[in-house]
């Protein structure tokens, strides 16, 4: 069973990864950058882009591949940080700031607000000196080592030569698992300083004429020297601050044209363009797999250990839609609460810089039961039985972290080979919480007054549009052991005309009795009743011919009609009855199955 995440991944700028790498090429040579992009899982085109967010581990473990071949190289890395193509991410911290002290208060808009884990606050500040601390809300362990913290050091740093300073001296005053505490110091400028360096250099000067030529002309010199000497201190100062201004001018302005350059090449970008490219900081866009309405799914790969997932995206028209925004944000909840080895696990969820909603959840390999219906038919009740225990375990899990699920069926059953036997079993994965329901939240979905849900796995209640609970779940689950032994789903009429304590003689009993047999091939007389078959898949049905009726207890046909009585108190009450009933069904599932007519 895999390990939940403890902390959130946190998530960083391109623009630190970007400078190690400028860095790295310009000492060492492009076959040693190549190499460490190598180690670090990337590519140069992820780094294209310094405001593009990556996973905070990718920084930890690229410094310390940094760090294995220029052991004393980090402070070099310095220049790179402000080098003219990687200004795009300090554009937000320059806007509207005259000063460095000003920019060190802005350092949390240089973060992703969806996925941050570090929050900085001003301690104090004044000209030339800045005391913040940083919050860290991710992993530790991520700490240990104070590669990060060195990191923050050289950035902090950078910032006085942003506004046409030198750079500022950092001293990390304070060290903890969750909160670090910086000093920053730069030199200013100061008429003040300027005058008396230039009165004292002038004085000197003056002085040192007068004990070389004793006169009156050195005397008047020596008395003149230091008001000319601060003068021209005063005019190198002022001077001075005109160049450091126009520096962090020029610093604005470039940073403002990067910025631009970076948003035009986003908005040329295709939005069928996001295979190769990393979304939501941590996942590389691989194939896509599906799509539908308002999304569509990628297979994706998580940057920091290359494990594969899936990532669902809302499409551009609907990112901004409140209701598909909504059901996003519903099933990760939904899959969050619901976790268990039978239910596909929820990895990340949140939103992109331009609002769109995604969800990253494991990668299934295996076959939806829906498909391998489609090309069976129908299944034995041994074969039946493991998917049925599962669907059952699911559903329990689901329920007691008060969701129902809404939509349970074949499309949204998946069977992946078991790890745990070594690939020799079925593993069931249900998945697809879309519209799922958490009974603690006031908040329902709705859909302009049209029921939710499949037809055909709905339950009465829910084609009616009326008031649902996790029953509505085990009439679905009854439905889909229906279609798994008879090859359809039951028929929604037929599911209308049952009544307590009577059962006409409906296509539904003719179908299931078609399908349950007893092992001798000869059924009660008390259920005798004409088997019918499915019907003839069309044309256009890629399905085979069905097969013949499969032999299975007699036990099935009472646990799949009590699942799918009309009335809900007529159901088995909660899904652990269910799983009971269904195990209770071990023993004679065990018999081999014959088809219809065998000796």
């Amino acid at each position: 069973m895999k390990a939940r995440h403890t902390y959130p991944a946190g998530q960083t700028s391109a623009s630190r990864l970007k400078a190690l790498l400028a860095c790295l090429e310009a000492e060492k040579g492009a076959a040693a950058a190549e190499a460490w992009l190598a180690k670090v899982r990337l590519a140069r085109g992820d780094l294209e882009d310094e405001t593009r967010l990556l996973p905070l581990a990718a920084l930890r473990s690229a410094l310390a591949a940094f760090v294995a071949e220029l052991p004393d190289g980090l402070e070099r890395t310095a220049p790179y940080l402000a080098a003219r193509d990687n200004l795009g991410v300090w554009a937000r911290v320059l806007r509207g700031t005259r000063s460095p002290e000003e920019a060190l208060a802005r350092l949390e808009s240089s973060d992703s607000e969806h996925g941050r884990t570090t929050r900085w606050e001003r301690l104090e500040a004044r000209p030339g000196y800045w005391r913040g601390r940083v919050r860290i809300g991710h992993d530790p362990k991520l700490e240990a080592d104070g590669l990060l913290a060195r990191a923050r050091q050289v950035e902090l740093s950078v910032v006085p030569t942003l506004f046409g300073y030198p750079r500022g001296s950092v001293v990390l005053r304070d060290k903890q698992d969750d909160a670090q505490e910086f000093e920053v110091r730069w030199p200013l400028p100061t008429p003040t300083r300027g005058v008396v360096a230039g009165a004292l250099t002038g004085a000197l000067a003056g002085g040192a004429a007068l004990a070389v030529h004793p006169g009156t002309a050195s005397t008047l010199a020596a008395l003149f020297t230091p008001i000319l000497g601060a003068a021209a201190g005063l005019f190198w100062t002022r001077d001075r601050v005109r160049r450091i201004e126009s520096a962090a001018q020029a610093v604005r302005v470039s940073a403002l044209e990067r910025s631009l350059a970076l948003r035009e090449t986003e908005s040329r970008a295709g939005a069928g363009d996001l295979e190769g490219s990393v979304v939501a900081g941590q996942y590389r866009i691989g194939e896509r797999m599906g799509s539908g309405a308002s999304g569509v799914i990628y297979e994706a790969t998580r940057i920091t250990d290359g494990v594969p997932v899936a990532i669902k995206l809302l499409r551009a028209a609907t990112a901004h839609d409140v209701t598909a925004s909504d059901r996003l944000r519903r099933e990760s909840e939904a899959l969050g609460l619901s976790w268990h080895p039978n239910v596909v696990e929820v990895f990340d969820h949140g939103h992109l810089p331009d609002g769109t909603s995604y969800l990253v959840m494991e990668l299934l390999q295996g076959e939806m039961l829906a498909t391998r219906l489609k090309y069976r038919v129908r299944l034995p009740a041994r074969e039946v039985l493991p998917i049925a225990k599962q669907v059952a375990e699911a559903l329990v899990a689901i329920h007691a972290a008060g969701v129902v699920h809404r939509d349970l069926k074949p499309s949204n059953i998946y069977l992946v080979p078991d790890e745990e036997s070594g690939g020799a079993k079925e593993r069931v994965k249900v998945f697809d919480f879309g519209i799922a329901r958490v009974e603690w939240e006031e908040m329902r979905i709705t859909n302009m007054g049209a029921p939710l849900g499949t037809p055909g796995y709905m339950s009465p209640e829910q084609e009616s549009g009326l008031e649902i609970d996790h029953r509505s779940d085990i009439y679905a689950a009854g439905a889909v052991l229906y279609e798994c032994l008879v090859g359809e789903p039951p028929p929604v009429s037929d599911a209308d005309m049952w009544r307590p304590g009577t059962r006409p003689p409906s296509s539904f009993a003719m179908r299931l009795d078609a399908a349950l047999r007893t092992d001798s091939g000869v059924q009660p007389a008390s259920r005798r009743m004409p088997s019918v078959a499915p019907a003839a898949p069309s044309a256009a049905d890629e399905r085979p011919p069905a097969a013949e009726a499969v032999d299975a207890p007699p036990a099935w046909r009472a646990v799949i009609e009590r699942a799918l009585s009309k009335r809900p108190e007529d159901r088995f009450q909660d899904a652990r009855a269910l799983l009971a009933a269904i195990r209770a069904l071990e023993p004679a599932a065990e018999k081999p199955s014959r088809t219809a007519g065998e000796p």
